[in-house]
């Protein structure tokens, strides 16, 4: 009996040293529901150049769909859906800067109420492709990981130099793929979440 508690001890420890070691890249500030409505402005999103030329909407939508249906296919049951008109936008602007996305939001008691990411259209971009080191050596980055590593702050993730999709900047091996770390930090946030409701804010 007494080896039964000292193992159950010890296993809840483990268990919350583990979800704080998950959501230790997470800034505690999130969306109230798990189920959160995006826009794709196709306007401002032709002006993106992917595979040598601009207005081309639907490879670009492809791209963005491809990354946000990565971390929808976790198991934290967070979903990001597409719809065609809600305040959560997703937008292709210039800026001379060296960023390759950006994600502005508003909170509001603590949680996230609206959310919008920008593509930055300065740089070129591609489809995805299993040649990504030779696609960063001539500048040409591929938009698919740029929303994916985009995605992760728009779920109120931090930067982290570590083997997550978080990395800081543009790394073929990192914004490849969602990692194990970033997948366990979701679902600690978000898995059994009680909220049903729709934030369409």
């Amino acid at each position: 009996m007494k080896a039964m508690m000292i193992a159950s001890i010890a296993l809840l420890i483990t268990q919350t040293v583990m979800q704080v070691y998950a959501t230790h890249y997470y800034t505690g500030t999130r969306w109230l529901s798990s189920s959160i409505n995006v826009c794709y402005d196709s306007s401002s999103l032709k002006n993106v150049n992917i595979d040598g030329s601009t207005n081309r909407f639907s490879k670009v939508a492809s791209e963005l769909d491809q990354a946000r249906n990565d971390w929808n296919a976790l198991p934290s049951r967070f979903t990001l859906n597409r719809v065609s008109s809600c305040n959560n936008w997703i937008t292709g602007e210039y800026h001379d800067t060296n960023w390759f996305g950006k994600v502005v939001q508003t909170t509001q008691a603590g949680y996230i109420v609206d959310s919008d990411m920008i593509i930055n259209s300065k740089y070129k971009y591609i489809t995805s492709s299993t040649n990504c080191l030779n696609d960063y050596v001539n500048s040409k980055y591929i938009l698919d990981y740029v929303a994916r590593h985009e995605f992760g702050h728009y779920v109120e993730f931090k930067d982290y130099p570590e083997n997550t999709v978080m990395y800081p900047s543009y790394n073929c091996d990192k914004w490849n793929s969602i990692k194990s770390h970033d997948s366990s930090s979701l679902t600690s946030i978000y898995m059994g979440d009680e909220h049903e409701e729709d934030n369409n804010i």
